[in-house]
């Protein structure tokens, strides 16, 4: 008996559309890539005093209404600075549509061989997350 296989290809395009596909919320949804931000702590390393080390945040809307980032604050030492956006001005709401992103970037410069933290608070009219607070950590090592 020979098997023909002109109706494989078929059969694997049908079964790869079923996957487990979820609908997209009505309301505008923020999804973040992380919950914390760490600056060089791979290894239990950490980051040279007088250097900087960067680390970036995704923001995405990932809902069907428009998301509007209404704020976005660092509480903390200032080791660590914001760097915001691009269009975002303080004080006005920054639009995000259905899975469009945005880069939020926050510069640690350490002075000291010590452990710095801090907080990154994005406010919003997402229905998930109001306001997400993202932790900041980072350690000073001397050269």
């Amino acid at each position: 008996m020979r098997l023909r296989t002109r109706w494989l290809p078929i059969i694997f395009f049908a079964l790869a559309g079923c996957g487990n596909e979820t609908e997209i919320p009505k309301e505008p949804s923020l999804f973040t890539d992380r919950d914390e931000m760490a600056f060089n702590r791979e290894f239990g390393s950490g980051t040279f005093v007088g250097q900087v080390g960067y680390n970036s945040l995704l923001l995405e809307n990932r809902g069907e209404g428009t998301l509007e980032i209404t704020d976005i604050a660092l509480s903390g030492p200032s080791q660590f600075k914001l760097v915001l956006p691009d269009g975002f001005t303080p004080g006005t709401p920054m639009p995000l549509e259905t899975y469009k992103r945005a880069f939020v970037t926050v510069e640690f410069r350490p002075t000291d061989d010590v452990e710095y933290r801090g907080t990154l608070t994005i406010k919003s009219n997402s229905a998930n997350a109001a306001e997400k607070v993202i932790t900041l950590n980072g350690v000073g090592v001397n050269p």
